[in-house]
């Protein structure tokens, strides 16, 4: 078992990890590639392309900057809340919301500097997209089926662990 508040900070280790990850890879990418340049990873399958997308994915709402500002640092204090008010985080969720806030960190990041996020992964027949955006849908599929797959245990919010702990007493 893991002890209670272990996972809350993992959960922030994989958002700070995917944050880094995407922060590096978007800088190599920057320094070293032209605006639209590609380099072929695998022929006709994978390149590195660099491309500035100031829309949402697959470049809609173009120029809607303040709308993905407000729903990223939205979701950031929604999962800073819920991780900071729940004693134990059951591991799905832990992966889930740490994937999430570390891909929405990292394109918050990019917007806020620079109004346009960062892309470069092109694979053939789908729009270019980046690290961030790969965890987000990650962490998005991982929460999906954790509230699909059917009964969990109840989590316990350090509020109510309180009242327990005082009822014992």
């Amino acid at each position: 078992m893991v002890a209670p508040g272990r996972r809350r900070w993992g959960l922030w280790g994989i958002a700070l990890a995917v944050f880094l990850l995407d922060r590096a890879v978007k800088v190599l990418v920057v320094t070293h590639l032209s605006l639209y340049q590609s380099i072929p990873l695998v022929p006709h399958v994978l390149a590195l392309t660099l491309v500035l997308n100031s829309g949402a994915a697959f470049g809609l709402l173009r120029h809607r900057q303040f709308l993905f500002v407000l729903v990223a640092v939205g979701l950031l204090a929604a999962v800073a809340a819920y991780s900071f008010r729940t004693r134990e985080i059951p591991a799905p969720l832990m992966w889930g919301l740490g994937l999430l806030a570390g891909g929405s960190a990292g394109n918050l990041w990019d917007r806020a500097v620079s109004g346009r996020v960062v892309d470069y992964i092109h694979l053939a027949y789908w729009p270019v997209f980046n690290l961030a955006d790969s965890a987000i849908v990650v962490g998005m599929a991982v929460l999906m089926w954790y509230f699909w797959r059917g009964e969990r245990a109840p989590v316990q919010t350090v509020r109510e662990r309180g009242a327990d702990e005082e009822k014992r007493s």
